[in-house]
């Protein structure tokens, strides 16, 4: 009888308890391994969209750089008086609190926090212009024969002119730019508030005030209409299409934001664009088989074109080809002539991840930035490089004067 009990005898208490312990320890590591992975499993779907977020951005950026200059090539605009702009221009880590043409104060951007490791981040700002060629008009000679195409206030056109520039929906003026990509010396911009339409061989007449927004140009040959160069031929008009790009600190965290064409509102394209960096290179227009020169040198060293001076610490030089140009005459000329000499727009994004990976992050070292210069913030990031060359300045701009001329 016992050994029929013995034989039907369960686990001791002890065999239970060493059991439980073993499943308990089984069961915590298959948690924690499953808890990992989902983790890195979580960071890796994280970095394929910071990854998907660089190509998109790559690709509305160059699409902008390429369009950038229709109509006027790098021709130096006249937006009103003492506000000369270029089809291209950014400017280094500038604070868009405090107004400064083309922008006006604004109180909702903020740099790179003070204090935090993200100080030395600040991006650039990117401004782009060109002319939206479905609207454009060609010039004709006022009267006909050689005559200029600009007779007082009134640019003229050839006759049944399309009326697709007129002012619509509001606007008392619809914004032009009147270039000559041919020409490359100096191109205008106008407020044309109507069109005066003629039947060949009669031209219409394009009633325009040089100027921009509620600032005249009061001086020079944009607004001088017996300047020489309107008696050349070339001339065309278009509406004018602009586009902006900054990295917007608010609240603590980074967004790229656009200023898209006719939006008077930044609407947020990316919140994982932490840094944009803009580099320009520059021909040699005596020396044209030479390599281009970049500004600044890198993204680390060197001075960029809106910083360059003709003395001190951020010297830079240009070529200059007499008789055809004067020698340079101050800082702004200097910069103006090396924005006419751009070939070539390198833009560097750095896109980071959405989330901060928090379990490696060590208090101690957050603020040391790693091999790459980065903050040891939990954010994994990759840096893109785009080149492009703005397909409307390569045979624009200052050339050469022909032979005999």
């Amino acid at each position: 009888m016992s050994r029929t009990l013995r034989s039907q005898g369960g686990f001791t208490l002890l065999e239970v308890m060493i059991s439980s312990a073993i499943g308990v320890v089984v069961l915590g590591i298959g948690l924690v391994v499953g808890m990992q992975m989902q983790r890195r499993a979580l960071f890796e779907e994280q970095t394929m969209v910071a990854q998907v977020t660089g190509r998109a951005v790559k690709d509305l950026l160059t699409l902008d750089v390429q369009r950038a200059g229709i109509g006027m090539g790098n021709s130096p605009i006249q937006f009103s008086e003492g506000d000369q702009r270029f089809a291209i221009m950014s400017w280094t880590r500038r604070d868009m609190q405090v107004g400064a043409a083309p922008f006006a104060a604004d109180l909702s951007f903020s740099l790179p926090p003070a204090g935090t490791p993200y100080v030395d981040m600040a991006s650039d700002v990117l401004q782009l212009y060109w002319g939206d060629p479905r609207s454009m008009l060609t010039l004709t000679a006022c009267g006909g024969g050689t005559n200029p195409v600009r007779n007082g206030g009134q640019l003229c056109t050839p006759g049944n002119a399309p009326t697709t520039l007129l002012p619509s929906g509001g606007p008392s003026s619809t914004p032009i730019i009147v270039g000559n990509p041919t020409r490359g010396a100096l191109a205008c911009h106008f407020r044309l508030t109507s069109i005066q339409n003629n039947p060949p061989p009669a031209e219409a007449r394009v009633t325009a005030t040089p100027g921009h927004g509620t600032a005249d140009t009061t001086t020079g040959d944009c607004a001088d209409a017996g300047a020489t160069m309107w008696t050349e031929q070339g001339w065309t008009m278009m509406r004018t299409v602009g586009a902006a790009y900054r990295v917007n600190w608010a609240g603590g965290s980074p967004a790229l934001e656009y200023l898209a064409p006719g939006a008077t509102n930044w609407a947020v394209v990316s919140r994982d664009v932490e840094r944009m960096q803009v580099r320009y290179a520059v021909i040699d227009l005596t020396q044209p088989n030479n390599g281009y020169r970049w500004f600044p040198t890198s993204l680390t060293s060197g001075t960029p074109i809106d910083q360059c001076t003709t003395s001190g610490a951020t010297t830079c030089t240009v070529d200059v080809m007499t008789p055809v140009e004067a020698a340079v005459a101050n800082d702004t000329d200097l910069r103006a002539r090396l924005r006419q000499r751009v070939r070539e727009v390198e833009i560097t994004l750095i896109i980071r991840t959405p989330r901060s990976d928090r379990s490696v992050v060590d208090p101690a070292t957050i603020n040391v930035l790693d091999k790459d210069g980065f903050p040891q913030d939990g954010f994994k990031r990759r840096t893109y490089t785009l080149r492009v060359a703005p397909r409307n300045f390569v045979s624009a701009g200052l050339q050469p004067a022909p032979a005999g001329t």
